[in-house]
């Protein structure tokens, strides 16, 4: 029995189809390389390249646009030679297609191979004639729709990088107006704080009035205590002692009050050189050695607690009055001790800016005092019981014998005393940080959040005095009695103690239940670390400690739990 065989044309034409099927994705794969390398370059190089290189690209594109026109053009021209040449056939119309196929349906019709096979033959060459020409047009036609439509996204992707740069260009300048933006409202924010600032220096006149007034009734009590003083007097004999009810009549008690009440606080320029600041100077005095003596220049810098100036003027971080301040001042040189008449008729001395001001022996019981900024105040003999001195600040400030407790109604004076109650001193937020406290009293007082950071006390008390979430880091506490009061969350860390059972003494002072031992460690210490504190540099002496303590001994307090726990 015959087997026929397999028919190897179909499979020769199987596999040449499939090679034919493959080439285009060979190709569309070449490509989508060459465009993915050319997206990586051009993400990663960015414009540049193309700005560096366009005329090069350009040229290359046109070459290419040029040589496939022209190979176009003449394609088009020596069609009917090249296809006469190659395939023997001229013309390749559809018409023409006719003949060969009537032929070869006549050779098969009449059983002769020899002409339907003839007319098979030029049937073929037709075909693929006409099959040459069509490829070579379309080619022509995809190449040049191609390259034009390449130069077109890469011009279109040269603009979107173009647009990114000038983007980005954009954003800085708007960065730049934006800064110029915040640089001018703060200008605006200081012509209208520096434009309060001139109507209350309009009205520091009735302050100089006032100070006439004063000094006219400081020549009346001159007069009243004997006639002026004699050479042989002293400067003491020059300055009374006014007495309000007695030495002020009641017109210029009110003319003061009503001036107080006037000016307004504001911000304004913070001075960048401080006349009465001797540390500052001193700093001043160095800047012109600091490039030779830079080692120098920093240990006076930790020695005297040195701030380095902002670089250009600037508004105070609050609001303050230079003029109730002022005003406090001619007061005080006019003699004037006791102030609670003048506080009871309304005297605000909230928010006054009394920088480096002497208050030597001020009663102030009652007084309007917060926010009032007293650094490195001398403060000798004061009271200011009762008062309220909410967030003022004493920084920097000497303070000696001076009282903020609280006191009993009966004995405060007139006119606010009374027969029974508790006046408390409000000292809530108050900044005594680096200040110097010789002897001065807190009993009683409310004085939650009060910061003492870095303050040097010799003696003093805190009896029964509300200390909650107050911090005294890095504070020196000589003989610092703590008696009843609350220490609910006060800070102690960094804290130098001068008994080997601080913090049993603590524990065993404080308001029950309100100071935690187990929060804090005592480390040893040594009287060099304690005078590394700025105010006990300056004003602790070693003497001072060994009469207090009688001996050399110091510990550190050392935080070491949380106040409240995750």
């Amino acid at each position: 029995m015959d087997v026929d065989p397999p028919d190897p044309p179909e499979t020769t034409d199987r596999a040449e189809f499939d090679e034919a099927r493959g080439a285009p994705v060979a190709f569309g794969a070449l490509l989508f390389g060459f465009g993915l390398a050319a997206g990586f370059l051009l993400a990663f190089s960015g414009y540049s390249i193309l700005q560096d290189s366009a005329g090069l690209i350009v040229t290359v594109f046109l070459s290419a646009i040029f040589v496939i026109g022209l190979l176009g053009s003449l394609a088009i021209l020596l069609r009917k030679p090249l296809l006469r040449r190659v395939f023997g056939i001229a013309d390749t119309q559809l018409q023409r297609f006719a003949d060969p196929l009537a032929q070869v349906a006549e050779g098969a019709v009449d059983r002769d191979p020899h002409r339907a096979t003839a007319a098979a033959r030029q049937l073929v060459r037709l075909a693929l004639a006409r099959y040459a020409w069509l490829s070579t047009r379309r080619w022509i036609i995809a190449s040049l729709t191609g390259l034009i439509a390449a130069m077109a996204a890469l011009a279109g992707t040269a603009l979107l990088f173009k647009q990114n740069e000038l983007l980005a260009v954009q954003s800085r300048l708007m960065q730049e107006q934006n800064d110029k933006l915040q640089a001018q409202s703060a200008y605006l924010a200081q012509d209208v704080q520096l434009a309060e600032a001139a109507r209350n220096a309009e009205l520091a006149v009735e302050i100089t009035n006032i100070a006439d007034l004063l000094g006219q009734a400081m020549t009346r009590a001159v007069a009243r205590d004997g006639g002026p003083p004699q050479p042989d007097d002293g400067w003491g004999a020059r300055v009374p002692v006014l007495d309000p009810l007695r030495d002020l009549d009641p017109q210029l008690v009110m003319r003061i009050t009503s001036a107080s009440r006037a000016v307004k606080p504001y911000r304004f320029l913070d001075p960048r050189l401080r006349a009465h600041d001797d540390a500052d100077k001193i700093r001043v005095a160095m800047e012109r050695r600091r490039a030779a003596l830079p080692v120098a220049f920093s240990t006076l810098q930790g020695v005297f607690d040195w701030t380095e100036p902002p670089p250009e003027d600037r508004l105070i971080p609050r609001p303050a009055s230079p003029e109730r301040a002022q005003l406090l001042q001619t007061l005080i040189r006019a003699g004037l001790r006791d102030y609670e008449a003048l506080n009871w008729f309304g005297l605000d001395l909230s928010f006054a800016y009394a920088e480096d001001t002497d208050l030597l022996g001020i009663s102030m019981q009652g007084g309007q005092l917060s926010y009032a900024r007293f650094d490195r105040a001398q403060v000798m003999e004061s009271d200011f019981r009762s008062a309220a001195l909410e967030n003022a600040s004493f920084r920097k400030a000497v303070l000696r014998d001076s009282l903020f407790s609280a006191i009993s109604a009966n004995e405060a004076k007139p006119p606010y005393q009374l027969a029974e109650g508790i006046y408390p001193t409000a000292l809530a937020g108050v900044d005594f940080s680096n200040a110097f406290l010789l002897r001065c009293d807190f009993s009683g007082a409310n004085a939650g959040a009060a910061n003492f950071d870095g303050a040097t006390f010799s003696g003093g008390a805190f009896s029964g005095a509300q200390l909650g979430a107050a911090t005294f880091l890095n504070a020196v506490l000589l003989g610092t009695d703590f008696d009843g009061a609350d220490l609910r969350s006060v800070d102690f860390d960094g804290a130098f103690v001068f008994a080997a059972d601080a913090l049993s003494q603590l524990a065993d002072q404080a308001a029950p239940g309100s100071f935690r031992v187990d929060r804090y460690e005592q480390v040893p210490a040594t009287l060099e670390d304690v005078f590394q504190v700025h105010s006990a540099f300056l004003f602790l002496t070693e003497e001072a400690i060994l009469a207090q303590t009688g001996a050399r001994d110091v510990w550190r307090l050392r935080r070491v739990k949380p106040f409240e726990a995750d």
